[in-house]
């Protein structure tokens, strides 16, 4: 039989553990060079996997039963990393609060709002401080399989349905880039839903309701066969918006089967459907754009700048899974995926039209075993995957296009980590990865620009790789000392290579990848009732990718730095209270260049906390409340470190939840003090005291019931 199981899945909060178009022509190609440049990788990587598949094949009868999941960590840990795995209990804890705010409540993770219309419509993850930069810093993952785009487009949370999700992984620091490869500089996320048969027939339904308009209904059911169930949920969601010419749409519907297909071989399929409309109000100006002596942000934060201006997203995904068991300790894993999304911008200054198709193959083995007496665990693969990206760029809806940029992107990796438990106190991890990536990109520059240039970049390839080398002690009742040490890298996206040159000037696309060591020192104790979590982290980038706007261009930084610490504490003082609090530094600076060495890169808030208290005073009703405390930072585009800062801002939450008679409830008053404030905000690059900002909702309600059958 197969077994399947989630192994110690942890339920404290905070779980810490360490523990298209594309052308024949483009095609061939493509394979020419891949065929040409790769064929000594490939039979490398073939002689690698083989060499693991047969390495000691006799399973010893103690081992652990094999974790099948869509996760690439062994014993649900990167020795020596911050590895926090979210479980149910934790994610339905918040009930109120979307997908990204419940992962921003670990330490050193923000999370970047322009509207706060809610359920999650284009938010964004920042790990560890990478501002504008975090959404291609930050790898985000379904199942194992890129979220993360190859331009600077958000990753839509509000398309994953949160009951359907199993747990979350979250891996900080570059050792991510190991596992995952490139975008994983400040971490990786990876959303794992349910992909086993489901135990009974079972349908549910819940409603959402809030301030400015909030609203979203959504229904799931599952029907369980002999061998495989079939399981699905649809939701539609609506909010007005706090600001004019904000209103949010969004419909999604999604379809899984999950089959036995015999003893050894598990089956998943996923396919998602999802619809978007979104108004787009732009700006608040503080002395800005259209009167440099008016203060709109005083006057009228719901204020719109641009009252016409929308944006569109439609888009499916298909995820699909094998999962073969050949021996006790021998598990084959073969996933993928194809993705499609076409998303349209309508601005008074332009129109794009964006769609980006993109496939993926990922196989990968699994094995537990013994090397010299010791417990070993290896998991190691290729990923491949091949991204089409074509976008439009014209005046206004319905007029001749202006430029066209069409981009081939493909990427293949060969990757390892393993897990060896030297004594029952000492565990060290080391893993490598060794990847291409080939590009192809072009840009028309259409008749509606009065011109008729052309630049088309022959197929490039780039090699680059990434390592990680972990350790850590348990020293008993004094707790478990770690460290790592990393390197890593990343691909300029699609959005950088393009920069802000304007109509009519044909781009090459030239920028050079980021590369990251960094290195993590951290402890961690859990003392009855009590656990603290601390770690200090310091990362080198050569190469950073940051859009420089006195120059109005995307650029490689010189040499930058970033060091911070983070801490977590949870406390149970009795079984009716539930305390946390995460906490966390960082500084990001640049480390060279004659204008801006020793300036702080703009963006990064200096210093965060967070604090939760759950009261389960009678049975079916919890209070809780939480205060969040988010510091000062430089506005975006203030490389120079001239202009006035974002402030700091303290936001308090309460709420009451719990179960009456088979129904979940939750009601909570977001921001209760009616703090006026904003969490983005872009400076004038000239203008002292000048910004751009987008104003965040004061206090507002925001409800769910919900029921299952």
């Amino acid at each position: 039989m197969v077994n399947y199981h989630w192994g110690d899945v942890r339920t404290s909060v905070g779980s810490y553990s360490h523990s298209i178009l594309i052308t024949t022509s483009t095609l061939k190609v493509l394979e020419e060079n891949i065929v040409r440049s790769g064929r000594m990788k490939l039979r490398l990587t073939f002689k690698i996997l083989t060499f693991l598949f047969f390495f000691n094949s006799h399973a010893n009868e103690n081992f652990r039963e094999i974790t099948v999941t869509s996760s690439k960590l062994l014993d649900e840990q990167l020795t020596g990393a911050t590895t926090h795995v979210l479980d149910e209990e934790f994610i339905k804890a918040y009930p109120n609060d979307s997908l990204v705010q419940i992962i921003s409540r670990l330490p050193g993770i923000e999370f970047k709002s322009l509207y706060g219309t809610g359920f999650g419509a284009k938010e964004s993850i920042d790990i560890r401080g990478f501002a504008d930069a975090a959404k291609s810093n930050t790898l985000i993952l379904l199942n194992g399989q890129r979220l993360s785009n190859i331009d600077a487009s958000f990753v839509d949370f509000t398309t994953m349905p949160v009951s359907s999700i199993k747990r979350i992984e979250i891996i900080k620091g570059g050792s991510a880039g190991v596992l995952y490869g490139s975008n994983a500089t400040a971490g990786a996320v990876n959303i794992i839903t349910d992909q086993f048969i489901k135990d009974k027939d079972s349908f549910g339904a819940s409603t959402a309701f809030g301030s400015f308009g909030q609203f979203e209904a959504s229904f799931s059911g599952s029907k369980v066969f002999e061998n495989f169930s079939v399981s699905s949920n649809a939701n539609y969601s609506k909010a007005d918006g706090y600001r004019r010419n904000n209103e949010l749409r969004q419909q999604n519907a999604n379809l899984e089967i999950n089959s036995q297909v015999n003893k050894d071989t598990l089956l998943h399929f996923n396919i998602t459907g999802d619809k978007q409309f979104m108004g787009l109000p732009g700006v608040v100006a503080i002395n800005g754009w259209p009167d440099t002596t008016t203060d709109y942000y005083k006057i009228d934060r719901r204020r719109s700048a641009t009252l016409a201006d929308f944006a569109t997203s439609n888009g499916a995904k298909a995820f699909y899974s094998i999962i073969h068991q050949l021996e006790t300790n021998k598990e084959v894993i073969i996933d993928g995926s194809y993705r499609f999304n076409h998303s349209e911008g309508f601005f008074t200054t332009g129109v794009t039209d964006t769609k980006l198709n993109s496939v993926s193959l990922n196989p990968k083995i699994k094995i537990s075993n013994k090397f010299l007496g010791r417990s070993l665990e290896i998991i190691s693969g290729i990923d491949s995957q091949y991204t089409y990206y074509d976008s439009d760029r014209m005046a206004s809806d319905g007029f001749p296009t202006k430029q066209i940029y069409k981009f081939s992107d493909s990427n293949l990796g060969l990757y390892f980590n393993s897990d060896l438990l030297l004594t029952k106190n000492l565990r060290i991890g080391l893993g490598a990865r060794y990847q291409g990536n080939w590009l192809k990109a072009s840009d028309s520059v259409g008749p509606a620009s009065g011109a008729g240039k052309d630049f088309e970049d022959s197929l490039t390839f780039e090699p680059l790789y990434a390592y990680h080398f972990g350790i850590e002690n348990n020293f008993d009742q004094y707790g478990t000392l770690f460290g790592r040490i990393s390197k890593t890298f990343r691909y300029p996206n699609v959005d950088e290579r393009i920069g802000a040159l304007g109509f009519s000037v044909p781009h090459d696309f030239k920028m050079n990848s980021q590369i990251s060591n960094d290195f993590e020192l951290g402890h961690k104790i859990k003392y009855k009732k009590l656990s603290i979590s601390n770690s200090f982290y310091y990362m080198k980038i050569r190469g950073e990718i940051y859009f420089d706007a006195v120059d109005f261009l995307n650029k490689n930084l010189p040499a930058t730095k970033r060091y911070g610490f983070e801490s977590l504490l949870t406390f149970k003082p009795i079984d009716k209270i539930t305390i946390s609090n995460s906490f966390d530094v960082i500084k990001a600076k640049l480390r060279e260049g004659p204008n801006y060495k020793g300036n702080e890169i703009p963006g990064i808030p200096s210093m965060t906390n967070k604090f939760n208290i759950d009261l389960s005073l009678l049975d079916g009703i919890t209070l809780f409340a939480n205060v969040n405390y988010r510091g000062s930072s430089r506005l975006i585009n203030d490389t120079k470190n001239f202009q006035i800062k974002n402030p700091e801002f303290v936001l308090t939450n309460i709420g009451i939840k719990g179960n009456l008679k088979g129904l979940d409830y939750s009601l909570i008053g977001y921001n209760v003090t009616n703090k006026k404030y904003y969490r983005y905000g872009v400076g004038s690059a000239s203008a002292y005291n000048s910004a751009s900002v987008y104003p965040m909702p004061e206090f507002t309600l925001f409800g769910k019931i919900s029921k299952r059958f």
